[in-house]
């Protein structure tokens, strides 16, 4: 139904915003130095 859909939706955003989040935290202290 709409809700399985939308978790499954909202699951794929948490682990894309994740991923980035972490790539931005690797580079993050390489550019501050």
């Amino acid at each position: 139904g709409p809700l399985q859909t939308a978790l499954d939706l909202w699951k794929d955003i948490t682990f894309n915003y994740t991923s980035t989040d972490t790539a931005d935290f690797v580079e993050t202290p390489t550019a501050n130095v």
